[in-house]
């Protein structure tokens, strides 16, 4: 009698195993989301409050006058956004954290990859003539620039923020103005002038230099087929 064969269990296992690599690049794919839903909605609303209810505020009092509907219209900007930011606020700074050191790693291997097109080019140069050997020899025994904002992102600039320094020194009279002088006052009334432009000046910052900054920071690009697209 011919015993009957049996096939292998074991491919019929694998096969109904289901593959990881897929699940794993659907999570990272659904973190990346709620990452970028976190990140994206507290810059937007840090944006909202700032320009949209700070500096409403501050203006609509200077122009309209204080109790003006310009001035309840910032107020309440205000209101709609702070909670969001109080919510968000305790994940931003770890989501924050790990983009900017995946945005330096990124800055890091295009400067490496551009180091090495460049060395590419003048070996290819340095091959084609004497004079372009010359000319290739001074351009590298030439000193590099370093400094800070050369180690920032393309779009990032730390001149913006010299203003904090002084914007902290009128933040300081101003309320000396307010603690030695009588409510309602001459003294009292132009430190209350200074705490306006104060907050009006970090709204500004904030809104405009501030959210964009970390917008290009938490954006990292992605290369593909040569090009540079933002993820």
């Amino acid at each position: 009698m011919i015993p009957e064969l049996r096939a292998p269990m074991l491919p019929a296992a694998a096969a109904a195993r289901p593959p990881r690599r897929p699940l794993l690049n659907a999570a990272a794919a659904l973190f990346r989301l709620v990452a970028d839903a976190v990140l994206y909605g507290y810059l937007a609303a840090l944006w909202a409050h700032t320009l949209g209810g700070t500096v409403v505020e501050i203006l609509g009092r200077w122009v309209c006058g204080e109790g003006s509907a310009a001035e309840a219209a910032g107020v309440a900007v205000r209101a709609v956004c702070k909670p969001v930011i109080v919510r968000l606020l305790p994940a931003f700074f770890p989501l924050l954290l790990m983009r900017v050191r995946e945005r330096a790693e990124f800055d890091l291997r295009e400067e490496r990859k551009e180091k090495e097109r460049r060395e590419e080019e003048e070996r290819e140069a340095k091959q084609a003539s004497t004079n372009i050997i010359m000319e290739a020899s001074a351009t590298e025994q030439r000193p590099e620039r370093k400094g800070v904002q050369n180690l920032l992102p393309k779009g990032i600039s730390l001149t913006p923020f010299y203003a904090i320094y002084p914007l902290l020194k009128l933040l300081e009279l101003a309320v000396k103005m307010q603690l030695f002088h009588e409510e309602g006052s001459l003294g009292w009334r132009v430190g209350s002038v200074f705490l306006d432009v104060v907050w009006l000046g970090f709204a500004i910052i904030t809104g405009v230099f501030g959210v964009r900054f970390m917008v290009i920071l938490v954006t990292i690009p992605r290369v593909k087929e040569g090009n540079t697209d933002m993820q």
